[in-house]
């Protein structure tokens, strides 16, 4: 019984090793409607499968990634240390490499106060680089 507790656990881990994994820097642009504020972010990409994924971003906190029609990314997300919520759309615009695959793309998210008190839009322009 060990043996197999420890074959399912190496088959487990080795799933993710194998999984495709990317990273990101971002530049984000809030409260537009008065002095754009400007701030950068960082991350990390774990796909699920192809259509789905999950990651950080400094700025938005935990997100979950689905594929939607016409290569636009439905992005749900939400932060416990900022007591926010967000719902957005993400479109890559460029991609490309072969050992180290580079991307170029944007994002814009509604970001909500979870007690209802503010609501605020986040831009962002992401550079990705990944496996």
């Amino acid at each position: 019984m060990k043996m197999v507790k420890n074959i399912a656990i190496v088959a487990f881990a080795a799933s993710f090793m194998f999984a495709s994994v990317s990273f990101h820097m971002a530049n984000n642009y809030t409260d537009m409607d008065a002095e754009t504020n400007v701030a950068s972010s960082w991350g990390a990409t774990f796909d699920l499968n192809d259509q789905t994924g999950v990651g950080y971003d400094s700025a938005l906190g935990m997100l979950m990634y689905f594929d939607a029609p016409l290569g636009v990314t439905l992005r749900l997300g939400w932060s416990e240390t900022n007591a926010t919520s967000s719902v957005g759309m993400g479109f890559t615009w460029w991609s490309g490499g072969d050992g180290l695959k580079t991307s170029i793309g944007t994002a814009y998210d509604m970001v909500a106060a979870n007690d209802g008190s503010t609501n605020d839009s986040n831009l962002s322009v992401v550079v990705g680089f990944g496996f």
